[in-house]
């Protein structure tokens, strides 16, 4: 996985509905909402890593699937997963922990389509 250093896990989810995928914390994390609420009033954070889950029944999941069954080492997967976690932010948070990043990625993924 490209994203070790933002991802605790990835797994499956069945709660999903017409999302592809979600950023879930652990049973002790704090909510995203504390974290930057705590953080607001100078309070210093350990980074804490989130769980991504993906809806199995997804288009987008499974096209993706498909890609890497048929070549795991397929370049795009990386700018996909960057993607997705950064769409899974947003719907989270409405922010991303790096924009540029983002930003850079959206933009590759543009390029190669046109």
């Amino acid at each position: 996985m490209h994203l070790q250093d933002e991802i605790k896990e990835v797994r499956l989810s069945n709660r999903l509905k017409s999302s592809a995928a979600c950023l879930v914390g652990d049973e002790h994390d704090l909510s995203p909402r504390l974290q930057r609420l705590l953080e607001q009033i100078g309070q210093e954070l350990p980074k804490t890593k989130r769980i991504l889950e993906l809806n199995p029944d997804h288009l987008l999941v499974s096209k993706l699937h498909s890609v890497y069954a048929e070549n795991a080492n397929d370049p795009r997967l990386e700018l996909y997963a960057k993607l997705l976690v950064g769409q899974a932010h947003l719907t989270e948070s409405g922010q991303l922990p790096d924009p540029a990043a983002f930003s850079q990625a959206l933009a590759d993924l543009m390029m190669r389509s046109v």
